[in-house]
């Protein structure tokens, strides 16, 4: 059985902070590449915790909302939210 690759795990996070979720839209600007990385530790741990979209996605709709001080898109949280389970599960079967 392989080990899960939690530093994998934190890779892909941080990439989808950046290239997907993106709410202040900076993902062109090579400058800004460490815009969300504050957010990477705690969505890390929300998608280690759950199985399911809706805390990952409330979290990061909050983070917009209170953060940012923007109105969160919650389709795009949600997309996120799911994609960053999607690649959970896909290290999880050794596909990493």
């Amino acid at each position: 059985m392989r080990k899960f690759d939690n530093d994998e795990l934190r890779r892909r996070v941080d990439e989808v902070l950046y290239d997907i979720w993106d709410p202040i839209g900076v993902n062109e600007e090579p400058y800004a590449r460490a815009e969300y990385d504050s957010y990477v530790p705690k969505v890390f741990q929300l998608v280690l915790e759950n199985n399911a979209v809706e805390p990952i996605s409330s979290y990061l709709a909050g983070a917009v909302r209170t953060s940012m001080g923007l109105v969160p898109k919650k389709k795009k949280c949600d997309y996120a939210a799911q994609l960053l389970l999607s690649h959970k599960k896909a290290i999880e079967e050794g596909c990493a």
